[in-house]
Formats: structure tokens, C-alpha cells, sequence
């Protein structure tokens, strides 16, 4: 299933001979730290990067031959095409498909947006850490009326498929979903057919969840799974993963420490 990749498929490789280990929400590797050029949508430079000599069982059940890490840190794949003037803006952004709708025009775009993407104006929020794509989280509502979530920061995380907030927020917000049920307090099925809007708020505005991300699909007994679910990965905070990100145009901007949404 997977491409891989070492000192015989380049001549340019050098293993720096430095070891590295990263446990991730799912999944962990370990291997050596090398250099190389690494070339992506016509960009290319030259930096050190991680290859993985062993990875948990996870990694063997996904297509993907590595992760690309753009944190808000100043030593990633982005920060390196930036320093080489290869891009204007240190900022990225993102427009992911769903597959529902027949299409698969996802698009990642660097250094620039794609306005052919989004409409209306892009709205910002400040992250909150010069290390994470943190954003302070206003509410979260169900048809409009607040489960009363305040105080949260928001961590909005492509690589993340689904929604995990703290078990007693995911709780206050399943209770105004008609005919929900949770029997442990982390994974809540809810009616196939439901009509509940999920909208999350920050910086004053709320965009919308449709029920093509939110709902699962029926499972060989026609239960239906919300997929929000209550798993508090960070303390006090929400992972928004793809189940908010295809609602919405995401940009990144590493320069001026903030994220911003349209639809």
C-alpha cells in the first residue's frame, strides 16, 4: 500500500544520524532525521526531515506515505519556502471536498488564497499560542439555542477527521438533539433522519455543520453515530477536525498568527 523512501532512492540523501520518536492522537513513529530536497506542488527546498524506520499498526491501514507538519513553528516544510522567496506570504489555504457530492476538487493552496473557493469576506480569529492553530471558541449551538460552551479554545486540526470536545460540553450539546443517546458518555448515536443544525462560533460568527459530516451513515443495525464526540484530547479544548473543515474555506496565516474561515 505504501511508497517508501531511503538512501537509494536519492543521492542527495544524508542521514544526519539524529534519532526522533513522535507520538501522535493516533499512532506513533520513530526513525532518523535526514536531509534532502523535498519538492511539493513545484516548490522546492532542501531541509531536514524525519523518515520512519518503524510506525505503530495504524499507519499500515492508510494510503498516506507520510505527514506534512504546518504548525505555526518556524521550522516546517512552509517556513522553509518562505525563507527561500519561493512564496510571498507565509499563510496556506484550504478548500477540502466531500465525497457525498460526487466531487473531489479539494485543493491546498500556499502562500496565497484561492477566491475561486470561497465567497464574501474572510473572517479572523487570533490564535492563542505561537505553537498550535488555536483559536478561542465563543459557543457551540444546536438550531441556534447555545449548550452554554464558553471559555474553550478551538484546536483546527486538518488531520483530524472527526470533532472531540470535552465529555460534559459534548453532553450539554447532544441534549439538544432530539433523540440522542449515549450509553458511555463519548459516542452518541442520534436519528438517521435528523433536522439539528450544529454550528460552532467564534469571533462573533457561526458556521454551520451540515448533517452529511455530522451524521455517520447507518450501521448494519440502521444506528446512526454523531460525529462529535466526547474525547477530551487538550484540556478545555475542542479538536474541530474535517467534520467542520469541508463546511468552510480555512486559511492559515503563519504571518500574522491568525485563521480565518468563509464559506
Amino acid at each position: 500500500m505504501h511508497n517508501t523512501f531511503g538512501p537509494n532512492d536519492s543521492k542527495t540523501y544524508n542521514d544526519t544520524g539524529e534519532t526522533y520518536a513522535v507520538e501522535y492522537g493516533t499512532g506513533s513513529v520513530r526513525g532518523h532525521v535526514v536531509e534532502d530536497s523535498l519538492s511539493l506542488a513545484g516548490l522546492s527546498v532542501t531541509l531536514p526531515f524525519g523518515v520512519a524506520n518503524t510506525t505503530s499498526d495504524q499507519f499500515t491501514q492508510f494510503p498516506f506515505d507520510g505527514i506534512l507538519g504546518l504548525a505555526t513553528s518556524d521550522d516546517t516544510w512552509l517556513s522553509a519556502v518562505k525563507d527561500a522567496k519561493l512564496i510571498n506570504s507565509n499563510m496556506f489555504g484550504i478548500s477540502l471536498s466531500r465525497s457525498s457530492d460526487g466531487t473531489n476538487d479539494g485543493e491546498i493552496v500556499f502562500g496565497a488564497l484561492d477566491p475561486a473557493k470561497y465567497t464574501g469576506n474572510i473572517t479572523y480569529s487570533s490564535v492563542k499560542s505561537n505553537s498550535a492553530w488555536t483559536i478561542p471558541m465563543d459557543d457551540v449551538t444546536i438550531n441556534g439555542d447555545s449548550a452554554g460552551i464558553t471559555g474553550r479554545s478551538a484546536y483546527i486540526d486538518t488531520g483530524t477527521s472527526f470533532v472531540f470536545g470535552p465529555p460534559d460540553d459534548v453532553k450539554a450539546m447532544y441534549k439538544l438533539i432530539s433523540g440522542s443517546s449515549s450509553k458511555d458518555g463519548t459516542t452518541y448515536t442520534v436519528p438517521c433522519d435528523t433536522d439539528s443544525k450544529v454550528a460552532f462560533t467564534f469571533s462573533g460568527e457561526t458556521w454551520s455543520v451540515s448533517s452529511k459530516d455530522f451524521v455517520s451513515a447507518p450501521d448494519s443495525d440502521g444506528v446512526c453515530t454523531g460525529n462529535i464526540y466526547g474525547v477530551e484530547y487538550v484540556p478545555g479544548g475542542w479538536l474541530l477536525g474535517d467534520v467542520f473543515l469541508k463546511n468552510v474555506y480555512s486559511v492559515f496565516d503563519v504571518d500574522n498568527g491568525r485563521i480565518g474561515r468563509s464559506c
